[in-house]
């Protein structure tokens, strides 16, 4: 994770912000040992309702623990069921020889000794308490969130950049103006109402009391829950506001700035989303954890349940876009299109619920004549499956189709084999109706479709099946290195297994 990137180098933020919630990460490591998440896992326990009545949780919130645990890869989810990943399965779960849960655990034990390390070097006593009033508190946490959106603003105003807005800007729940500011100078819009609590509208003019900072921007007090706009915008944006909010009430405010939309108005929605992945992957669901933990109900919802609902309210133009930090970017409008850069193949890809699609040039797909001897000297299948040798295409044929494109995907995903065969089908023919008529897929080992090949050596199914990158003379392992990825061989049965599928786009 984030301290494998601890380069001196570092310019910006993130990594500091990383290590400022490090703790975030050990906590649920700490509580899944607590509650014997990984035992229950391990005897079969494995969907969410029958884990929260063996460890005695409340549903939704064991599911958002889950989720953490999942973006950290202490388990894997598949068919509907949550499970040990490799490393949970070796070293968490009581009574296996090699248990480590007490060792971890003891680690947790000694966390209040840590949290006095600034007074064993200083020598100072700890302050007790806080004397100040919520005014104070209120300015401090206005200022100190107004610090992380200066970091953000400018590349969320970029996004906007060759957009055509008409009419004013309404940023609601904007704090101290600092992103508002940002898109103002990105698009050439001055006319902008900034929409907050009465607070924090007081803290943000005394944050920027110059009033040259307010150069456009209307300030106005109101709670947004009941507040009657007498105006539409051409731009609004919703930056950190919906996670606030459970899942019924974020819906309803969500709806209600739809209807402030002029017709050919657009939404940005700036949040953390815990179903993309970003640079930080682990972030938005952690984030949504933190949520449950600080607010009243709020959630962190998913990136994809956002985008129902705003199609339920008509909207029809989405584009979705990872931030360089731990946030990302929705932007919908009803009519028009919009301007932002999206890999419309990604965003399909996981929805699919596909790990991971990473661009690759035909030309650094690697292929060997030595691939398909590792599958006549090495497989126990050899010679069953026509779309693996001696049957399908040996390297020199790939070779000559690889040359004949001039994009590609590689795909990464987990079992069950036979889903990640329907998901790299389900990609291909995406990619032909969405106009690249030459889209073609290499799936991963063995061909899945049916449980074994018919004898007369006529598939039934060509329609469905497809060639294996290995069979066809693809050296996988250094192609996958080739954009990243580190493979290594399964050593014992039982052990966790990557696919890798290749998707040929143009």
């Amino acid at each position: 994770m984030f301290l494998k990137n601890n380069d001196p180098a570092h310019t910006g933020f993130q990594f500091l912000e990383d290590l400022s919630t490090a703790y975030w990460y050990s906590q649920v490591l700490f509580t899944a040992l607590e509650l014997e998440l990984f035992g229950f896992m391990d005897k079969g326990i494995n969907s969410v309702k029958d884990l929260a009545a063996a460890a005695g949780c409340k549903d939704d919130g064991l599911a958002r623990v889950l989720k953490a645990m999942q973006r950290m890869g202490l388990v894997i989810s598949r068919k509907g069921g949550v499970y040990n990943s490799q490393a949970a399965s070796y070293f968490l779960v009581p009574g296996k020889k090699d248990y480590m849960g007490d060792f971890f655990l003891y680690r947790k034990y000694m966390r209040p000794q840590w949290e006095k390390l600034t007074q064993k070097i200083s020598g100072k006593k700890k302050k007790q308490g806080s004397d100040l009033s919520y005014k104070e508190r209120n300015l401090l946490y206005v200022a100190s969130m107004d610090t992380l959106v200066i970091q953000k603003a400018g590349e969320i105003a970029g996004l906007l950049k060759s957009e055509d807005i008409k009419g004013p800007i309404l940023d609601i729940g904007g704090g101290a103006g600092s992103l508002i500011r940002a898109i103002q100078a990105s698009t050439g819009k001055p006319n902008a109402v900034l929409f907050d609590i009465p607070e924090v509208i007081e803290a943000a003019k005394k944050i920027y009391p110059d009033e040259t900072d307010w150069k456009g921007i209307t300030l106005l007090g109101g709670d947004f829950r009941t507040h009657e706009f007498k105006t539409e915008f051409g731009l609004i944006c919703l930056s950190n506001f919906l996670h606030a909010y459970g899942s019924g009430e974020a819906k309803e405010l969500l709806q209600k700035s739809i209807s402030l939309l002029k017709t050919n108005g657009i939404l940005l929605i700036h949040d953390y989303f815990p179903d993309r992945k970003g640079s930080v992957p682990q972030k938005g669901a952690l984030y949504d954890l933190n949520m449950m933990l600080n607010t009243f109900n709020g959630v962190c919802h998913d990136s994809k349940i956002i985008i129902g609902w705003l199609r339920e309210a008509g909207l029809k133009t989405f584009a979705a876009d990872d931030l360089s930090t731990d946030t990302a970017v929705i932007l919908a409008r009803q009519k028009g299109s919009l301007a932002v850069p999206r890999n419309v193949m990604q965003e399909y890809a996981a929805e699919l619920g596909l790990d991971e699609m990473i661009p690759i040039l035909p030309k650094d797909v690697v292929t060997a004549a030595w691939a398909r001897e590792k599958c006549r000297f090495g497989c126990q299948r050899f010679g069953q499956g026509l779309q693996c040798p001696p049957h399908g295409m040996d390297h020199k044929k790939t070779r000559r189709l690889l040359n004949e494109y001039r994009s590609a995907f590689l795909v990464r995903g987990a079992p069950p084999g036979k889903n990640f065969h329907q998901a790299l089908r389900s990609l291909e023919k995406k990619a032909f109706l969405d106009g690249y008529h030459k889209a073609f897929v290499f799936c991963a080992g063995p061909c899945l479709v049916c449980p074994k090949c018919p004898e007369d050596s006529l598939c039934r199914y060509p329609h469905l099946a497809r060639p294996s990158m290995e069979g066809s003379g693809i050296d996988v392992y250094t192609t996958a290195s080739n954009v990243g990825i580190s493979l290594k061989p399964v050593k014992e049965k039982g052990q966790y297994v990557t696919y890798i599928g290749l998707l040929l786009m143009a």
